[in-house]
């Protein structure tokens, strides 16, 4: 007896429900027009003269109303095209270049209004306390699913937004770098594609090590950035001033990279390949390797490395005359001679150097007097001899390489 009363009193309650969610059904045209004229006038930002947003607005309610009494009327009735709206919403909202915080405040809009109509009906049709109660319950939870969905969609839209922004830059890197170099017209209007990117008289071009760490984070939205090509670089608009410094290094304080000259744009392309130069001088173990190393520092360097098998030759040329000398004497003579043309020091001086006797230096000088004769009193074969020998001593480093792990300083 006792289960059958409660099974109609179930009954009454589920019918009493439907009954109200009947009544609610009835009057959404009017809850409609109520949601949205709130909307747009507490949030300024929907309230537009574009006929569109009041379209929008009226057509997602028109949507989300209805499926809300749906869903509470059958639990199992499917949230897919809820859910779609939703992702819709927070998808325009991010094109739109806004942030959830409007679209919240509008769900919040929403829910008060229909709770507003919710309660004058029910007290108007003495609807039981338990049945508003659960009505009032199942809109909180369609509320809290419905933003969750808007906010997927958000997320999804600027997911995207962002890789497709991060293409187009890289895709302006690659067309400033390219050569032949395009027309500047090309450039300038893949740049306004883009966004807010406005070309630069100057850049200065960062060649990094394919492995090299980098806190992408740190670095300034109008860097432009390469990480997937076999050699990663960064373009930085304009000159290396202390803020954009203290920027590299915060993003790039344990990566092998060297920070290129600043070059009018259209030269980019060589402050770029002089960059990828050192950094593979500093690889080779020729110069010391570091992070954020200046190209300035090393630019004769790699003037006289630009051709190795023509270091060699101009070496076996010059010192052709020493080709009969031991290996001994020979390191020791052309030692000497490296002092004497590179620095044009007295013997003392040049004893001091090579930690030998100034007689010592005396009579190898005489040696190599012997040996190459006057040739060494000619302005032109002293600065071929010069610069062969320096060039000489810098490529002897090659192949000491650089320790740790690769990348890395």
């Amino acid at each position: 007896m006792a289960q059958a009363l409660e099974l109609s009193e179930h009954d009454r309650s589920q019918t009493e429900f439907q009954d109200f969610l009947d009544l609610l059904r009835a009057g959404l045209s009017d809850v409609t027009n109520e949601i949205v004229s709130e909307i747009k006038q507490n949030i300024p930002e929907y309230d537009r003269p574009d006929p569109a947003y009041d379209q929008i607005l009226r057509l997602c309610t028109d949507i989300l109303l209805p499926s809300f009494l749906d869903r509470v009327a059958d639990p199992d009735a499917s949230t897919a095209q809820r859910d779609e709206t939703c992702r819709t919403i927070g998808r325009f909202e991010a094109v739109e270049g806004r942030t959830l915080d409007h679209l919240q405040a509008a769900a919040r809009i929403a829910f008060h209004v229909a709770w507003r109509r919710t309660a004058v009906l029910a007290e108007r049709e003495q609807v039981p306390t338990s049945v508003v109660s659960a009505a009032v319950d199942a809109m909180l939870v369609y509320l809290e699913e419905s933003v969750a969905q808007a906010r997927l969609g958000y997320q999804q839209a600027t997911g995207h937004a962002d890789l497709r922004r991060r293409e187009e830059r890289r895709r302006l890197l690659h067309l400033i770098l390219q050569r032949p170099a395009v027309v500047p017209e090309a450039i300038e209007d893949l740049a306004k594609s883009t966004g807010w990117w406005p070309l630069p008289e100057e850049a200065t071009l960062v060649a990094l090590h394919p492995e090299a760490p980098c806190t992408r984070s740190a670095l300034d939205t109008d860097v432009l950035t390469d990480f997937d090509s076999a050699e990663p670089c960064l373009l930085v608009p304009g000159p290396l001033t202390a803020d954009r410094r203290n920027m590299l290094r915060a993003a790039l304080s344990d990566a092998s990279c060297v920070l290129g000259l600043t070059v009018p744009l259209e030269r980019a392309t060589h402050s770029l390949r002089w960059a990828r130069r050192v950094l593979s001088l500093a690889e080779e173990g020729v110069i010391p390797d570091g992070s954020l190393i200046p190209c300035q520092n090393h630019l004769m360097t790699m003037w006289l490395l630009l051709d190795p098998p023509l270091i060699e030759e101009l070496t076996r040329q010059h010192l052709e005359p020493l080709r009969d000398v031991s290996d001994g004497q020979r390191k020791r003579l052309v030692e000497t001679l490296a002092e004497s043309v590179t620095t044009r020091a007295t013997a003392v001086d040049i004893g001091e150097r090579l930690k030998i006797h100034p007689q010592t230096v005396r009579y190898r000088l005489r040696q190599l007097e012997g040996y190459l004769g006057d040739s060494l009193e000619d302005a032109d074969t002293r600065f071929s001899l010069d610069a062969t020998l320096r060039a000489a001593s810098l490529y002897r480093r090659r192949g000491r390489g650089r320790k740790g792990t690769p990348g890395t300083r």
